[in-house]
């Protein structure tokens, strides 16, 4: 039998990707999977093909990369091309980023169908241009509808990692002994340096885990209640999660997904530079759900925070009864973005 292949393209590959891949080898599809992005030795861990592609991007704070990012543009315009031609896939599946909005555009110029996933309650720059080339566009959030062609939409959540999926309700407590704190792979300097001045507190009553960012170890006090990391990948940090009774993080679109699953309590800080504020509206989503506080960063400060953190474990058991009754959204989404892909390759 010949395998058919599949186009996976996003500058970083995440639980997203990785779930929609773990549902594909469980179904024993006969798929060449490629993927085309930067590097994430995790989707190769897992049997993908991954070919390089750096292709910058419009960032939407100016920082000392904005120039050199956006200049990579030009560059992985074309080389994308080539790459999409050498791959010739039947499907593209697209998860956004710039590298997903280039795919996209060749794929439609070369007659290869597109399918867009979008993670966010809002939408991406990238996926809004990438949907004008897209057969189907698959939403995770009903708010994400106003950006996209409504005929071209089908609802069907954001895929979970095999490891969130089956660490829901378990673990369930009703006293907060650990917090996690996150600002996602690359660390927040944000959350680092507001954490920084009540770690000592926070400690006299919980065991804290904190994800920093790469080099940001050594700037922290040395205790046998402190477990501080850099990054991980995304199995061990559905474990981590899984096993925090709060959690403090950033409001990207994934780890929101994964804190609603799990229906962990927690404060959520988001990145209020995102496009269409992404962030924010994924924050304002669990917010309505009764299990998340936001605190805008512009109000982030050491005490702040800790203010925020009292509340949160003064409220913890009512918030873990109202939460009961919540049904992820995302649970059946991996199946359903599975099936539309037999469907149309």
């Amino acid at each position: 039998m010949q395998l058919k292949k599949l186009l996976l393209a996003g500058s970083h590959a995440g639980s997203t990707a990785i779930a929609v891949v773990e549902e594909i080898r469980k179904r024993n599809l006969p798929y060449e999977i490629h993927w085309l992005g930067m590097e994430y030795k995790n989707l190769v861990n897992i049997g993908v093909i991954f070919h390089h592609l750096d292709s910058g991007k419009i960032e939407n704070k100016a920082t000392k990369n904005t120039v050199s990012s956006f200049l990579k543009i030009p560059v992985s315009f074309y080389k994308s091309r080539k790459l999409v031609k050498e791959i010739n896939p039947d499907l593209v599946l697209s998860f956004g980023s710039a590298a997903g909005a280039l795919v996209s555009f060749w794929a439609n110029m070369l007659k290869i169908p597109v399918i867009i996933h979008e993670q966010t309650a809002t939408a991406g720059r990238a996926n809004i241009f990438s949907s004008y080339f897209a057969k189907l566009i698959l939403i995770s959030r009903e708010s994400s509808s106003p950006f996209f062609n409504k005929h071209k939409i089908k609802l069907v959540g954001n895929p979970l990692n095999n490891k969130i999926i089956s660490s829901i309700n378990k673990d369930s407590r009703t006293k907060v002994k650990t917090i996690l704190i996150t600002g996602g792979s690359r660390g927040s300097t944000w959350i680092n340096d507001a954490i920084k001045p009540i770690l000592s507190t926070l400690l006299e009553k919980y065991y804290v885990v904190h994800q920093t960012g790469n080099g940001k170890l050594s700037d922290y006090i040395k205790s046998d209640k402190y477990f501080a990391f850099e990054q991980t990948n995304p199995k061990n940090m559905a474990e981590i999660l899984s096993k925090s009774d709060i959690v403090i993080s950033r409001a990207g679109a994934n780890t929101v997904s994964e804190l609603i699953a799990l229906k962990k309590p927690s404060i959520l800080i988001p990145i209020p530079w995102t496009y269409n504020d992404e962030q924010t509206e994924n924050a304002k989503y669990m917010e309505s759900l009764g299990l998340a506080r936001i605190l805008a960063q512009k109000e982030l400060t050491a005490q702040k925070l800790l203010s925020e953190i009292n509340k949160l474990v003064d409220n913890y058991s009512a918030i873990n009864k109202n939460s009961v009754d919540i049904v992820s959204p995302d649970l059946l989404a991996s199946e359903k973005i599975v099936d539309i892909l037999e469907d149309e390759i």
